[in-house]
């Protein structure tokens, strides 16, 4: 895909970037209403009125991360991505691959798991979905630190290309 002749990342995309990452981190921060309210749902118990608001909260959320996840992809496939910026070991290179790869996964898996456990009550679909939230967290992180290595260790454009910094 990065062979398309793309030189930076669409507004688009890097808004589309941003707002996934900022969705992921309200869920992470702010997922105890839904906790609370599905461990009432499983033993069959009213949940706590004040825990109500936040679980749909995080259904429309997580629904929202699917939805823009969509577009993302979409754009990719669609218009492709710059290539990667060749400055780092071929071992680097193949981690940045995989780690992408894992979390366009996750930013599917983990919302449809929700899904299925909430609305279908899938048994065992809420393990995937806590499971696939923790590895979401660490994957992040390691993106995060790629990217800060870039940025600062080989002084590459591809931080400044999800910043609004280098655009089109």
């Amino acid at each position: 895909m990065s062979d398309t002749g793309v030189t930076t990342y669409s507004k688009t995309q890097v808004v589309l970037h941003w707002s996934i990452a900022l969705l992921i981190l309200v869920q992470f921060l702010a997922h105890d209403g839904m906790e609370h309210v599905w461990r009432a749902f499983r033993r069959g118990q009213d949940a706590a009125a004040n825990d109500v608001p936040m679980a749909y909260m995080h259904v429309v959320l997580g629904l929202a991360v699917l939805v823009l996840a969509c577009w993302r992809l979409w754009l990719r496939v669609r218009i492709g991505v710059p290539p990667v910026s060749g400055m780092e070991h071929p071992a680097l290179q193949l981690l940045a691959k995989a780690t992408h790869l894992v979390i366009y996964a996750l930013i599917f898996i983990v919302p449809l798991s929700g899904v299925a456990a909430w609305f279908l009550n899938v048994p065992g679909a809420g393990l995937v979905h806590v499971l696939g939230k923790d590895i979401l967290l660490y994957v992040v992180l390691l993106h995060t630190a790629g990217a800060l290595f870039q940025h600062f260790v080989l002084k590459s454009d591809v931080l400044r290309r999800m910043l609004f910094l280098q655009q089109a």
